[in-house]
């Protein structure tokens, strides 16, 4: 179940300033395990949401367009925006505090780590696409293409990082997978 939990959405891999400074870490706090699935799921769920339409915006408002700086200019944009979305539930990860089940620090910290890791290549991605060069638009394409493979690539290693949580930690993948918020992430 906790693959599924969160499955970066393939509009996202085009969906594409420097990192904010490391937010503090997750609280210690011992909630019960119910109640920090729910509040886990739901935040993922708006994340994942939001990326979404985001995506839909960015699209839309020129992210098609052949003119390559307005393109350049929506990608920085478009990516600040999965940034700021990325910290929101950031976030809120660590006002979900610590599940009280066996391994439940390492799981929140597992949680927080790869959303942080998210975070991070949306970050990189809108530093370089700030810095694609428009004057050759051959160029161009290939390099604003390898920010969208990067971010696709970093979907890939965060769904694999929640397969093999699911895996190692079962009391983690029991609560989330009885959690209706949660199972609503895996379709």
């Amino acid at each position: 179940m906790v693959a599924g939990v969160l499955v970066m959405p393939t509009e996202a891999a085009w969906a594409v300033e420097s990192p904010a400074p490391p937010a503090a870490p997750a609280p210690s706090q011992k909630v019960p395990p119910k109640q920090w699935a729910h509040s886990v799921c739901t935040s993922l769920r708006d994340w994942s949401t939001n990326i979404k339409d985001l995506t839909t915006e960015f699209r839309s408002s020129g992210g098609s367009s052949t003119d390559a700086a307005q393109v350049r200019d929506s990608l920085v944009s478009y990516l600040g925006n999965t940034v700021t979305e990325t910290e929101t539930l950031l976030t809120q990860l660590d006002q979900a505090g610590t599940p009280n089940f066996k391994d439940g620090s390492k799981v929140a910290t597992l949680f927080r780590n790869a959303m942080t890791d998210v975070r991070d290549l949306f970050a990189t991605g809108q530093q370089n696409a700030a810095n694609l060069d428009t004057t050759d638009l051959t160029q161009f394409r290939a390099s604003a293409s390898s920010i969208g493979n990067d971010i696709t690539q970093g979907g890939t290693k965060l769904s694999q990082t929640f397969r093999s949580a699911g895996r190692k930690y079962k009391a983690a993948d029991k609560i989330l997978g009885a959690e209706r918020s949660c199972r609503a992430l895996a379709s």
